[in-house]
């Protein structure tokens, strides 16, 4: 499942584009020289190219293949399991001949050289997606010709919402805890991680029997062994069970991040739905931000600045029209400049924008940033009339599945 779709990994195709522009074409052997002359401290880019298997779990597989620690491989971007993709990675130190030998069902290498740095979290300008739709993945029959008139309304721009995986993509509670851990709720927190329902059928039963008893170490004889995390904090807090925040950092620190990332999108999704509302997504006015395109036609966040004045305003927007321009909203932080809808949505909330510097748990505040409110659908086209394919490419951090609910396939 990818969002709320079905999707067979042979439907849902992701090709990662490089920082430099180039896309990672599926089943394509790229050949690049390199810097052979390194003989130490040096990192082997590869590109890999997987069927089923989330990144994490396939790198982990990639350092147990080649026995090295898992720390020694670094990545781009994830990807999604129930889909084929491909991406850039690195490994530290290992032979380009040892990654280009690997066998492991699924994974593919298509290409391996020398480099000086490793590849950092970050370093892609997006994804192109192929993808094919259909009543059975989708729950209705799809129309070519809709999702074409549909794609080309607003110059081939979508609202650029975050999607249901961000939020947790089998309970959807990532933004509640967060929420609760905002609001130094931390008890509230970790039952919520712990209780809510919403998963398979051993973790359901597990969990509604821990709601009810609230016996932490009766239920490390219960949770089921593939609930790790949630086996991971029931541990800490059998030995100490009022410890709350200490169980939290028990659980990896991107974890951790995760919930009040979550809880941003959360923000950031109700204040973009109003402006969809209110048909203010493409106009700037005097306060918003805006950025630049890059070279390769997606958002520039890195230059974003705010419109000053009615003059700036009327430029903004006329390069919104010709697509040179894209707005951008915050992603709230404690150091964000509140707008008057950001102040009465946090109100409403019960969240104080200093609540971002979680004084408990410090190492996870977040002073807050910009994310693009639109997106285009960079080369959208309908591939194949029936069923129906269509591709297209997004900037990085941006969902394919935001884009077929968009593109009023549901």
């Amino acid at each position: 499942m990818v969002g709320m779709f079905e999707f067979a990994p042979e439907e849902f195709i992701v090709e990662e584009i490089t920082k430099e522009g180039l896309v990672l074409e599926l089943d394509k052997q790229i050949e690049k020289e390199g810097d052979g002359n390194l003989e130490k401290d040096y990192f082997t880019h590869f590109i890999l190219q997987k069927r089923e298997w989330n990144t994490l779990q396939a790198l982990s597989a990639i350092s147990r293949a080649l026995h090295i620690g898992a720390k020694r491989l670094n990545f781009a971007g994830t990807k999604d399991r129930n889909a084929i993709t491909t991406q850039l990675c690195s490994a530290f130190a290992v032979p380009s001949e040892k990654i280009l030998s690997l066998k492991i069902k699924d994974i593919q290498i298509n290409g391996a050289w020398k480099e000086k740095e490793k590849v950092r979290l970050g370093d892609l300008l997006g994804n192109r997606f192929t993808i094919t739709l259909s009543k059975e993945n989708c729950g209705k029959n799809v129309e070519a010709e809709k999702i074409k008139k549909n794609a080309s309304k607003n110059n081939y721009c979508i609202p650029n919402y975050f999607g249901q995986q961000r939020f947790g993509s089998m309970r959807g509670n990532s933004h509640l805890i967060g929420k609760l851990m905002l609001q130094g709720k931390y008890e509230e927190a970790v039952l919520n991680f712990l209780c809510f329902p919403g998963d398979d059928k051993l973790g359901a039963e597990a969990r509604k029997q821990l709601e009810k008893e609230k016996d932490f170490a009766a239920a490390l004889g219960y949770f089921p062994r593939h609930l790790k995390y949630e086996r991971t904090i029931l541990g800490q807090l059998a030995k100490n069970p009022r410890d709350f925040i200490g169980a939290f950092r028990k659980l990896p620190r991107t974890l951790q991040l995760i919930f009040i990332h979550a809880f941003q999108s959360f923000l950031f999704n109700e204040l973009l739905k109003k402006r969809v509302e209110e048909k203010r997504l493409f106009v700037g006015a005097i306060g918003d931000f805006y950025c630049n395109s890059d070279s390769y036609g997606f958002p520039e966040i890195d230059s974003a600045k705010a419109i000053e004045d009615y003059a700036e305003a009327t430029a903004v927007n006329e390069r919104i029209q010709s697509g040179s321009c894209f707005l951008a909203g915050h992603l709230i932080g404690y150091e964000t400049d509140l707008t008057q809808d950001e102040a009465f949505l946090l109100e409403r909330e019960g969240i104080e924008k200093e609540a971002f510097r979680l004084k408990s748990m410090p190492e996870l505040h977040s002073k807050g940033s910009l994310r693009p409110l639109f997106v285009p659908l960079k080369d959208f086209a309908v591939l194949f009339p029936s069923p129906v394919k269509i591709g297209f490419s997004l900037p990085s951090g941006s969902y394919a599945t935001v884009a077929i609910e968009e593109l009023k396939v549901i």
